[in-house]
């Protein structure tokens, strides 16, 4: 008889686990396999494409202050269900706000980023600006630990989203005096971060800011 009870109680334990897991967790198996919703997104795998010879290398960026956006323009279930940022209203700044525009110098603008298993994401990128002088030092000392994000824009037209609302990057900025007479004075302006739900985000053409006019 006690024998009887104890399977009767697993039998029972098995129908509960199948109803709450399928109508509760989602999970069909009643097993408590249960898994992000997103997992189950049908993947679509990558043809082998072949690249004609394009422009490298940076044109122009933009710097947004986390500050100045109303909410978070990429997450985690865009890159998996569009794969792009979209819209022309797709970065939330708020009224009157501005990214501000930065001419790098030439082949200095590169990003990076890296996909870890129960780490997230990390992106990091780094630009030089010429000259140590009012204008660049008085840009520099602005940023000083102002939570910001990135546009950053490709010689061949392509743009990318850095960074998250709620996960910036905290500039970082280093210099030297030039050994030599004709050697340039420069600023390399570097940043990196952890813990990001998405890689460097691809921006489609019909998205659009507003940008602070150079001076």
């Amino acid at each position: 008889m006690k024998k009887l009870g104890i399977f009767l109680g697993m039998a029972l334990a098995m129908v509960l686990a199948y109803v709450v897991g399928a109508d509760v967790l989602g999970d069909e198996t009643g097993l408590g396999l249960t898994a992000p919703t997103l997992a189950f997104t049908a993947l679509v795998g990558v043809k082998r494409k072949y690249q004609k010879p394009e422009l490298g290398g940076s044109k122009r960026l933009y710097i947004i202050f986390t500050d100045d956006l109303e909410s978070e323009p990429v997450n985690y279930d865009m890159l998996v269900t569009t794969g792009e940022l979209a819209g022309a209203g797709a970065i939330p700044l708020k009224a009157t706000k501005k990214a501000i525009e930065v001419e790098a110098w030439y082949d200095t603008t590169k990003w990076d980023f890296e996909m870890k298993p129960g780490a997230g994401f990390t992106q990091g990128f780094e630009f030089k600006i010429l000259g140590v002088n009012k204008d660049n030092v008085k840009f520099v000392t602005r940023l000083y630990e102002v939570p910001v994000n990135l546009v950053i824009e490709g010689n061949d037209g392509s743009r990318y989203y850095l960074g998250q609302k709620y996960v910036p990057f905290m500039l970082e900025a280093v210099g030297a005096s030039p050994e030599k007479g004709n050697a340039r004075k420069d600023i390399t302006i570097r940043a990196k971060n952890d813990g990001l739900t998405t890689m460097p985000v691809p921006m489609a053409d019909d998205v659009t800011f507003l940008v602070e006019a150079l001076v």
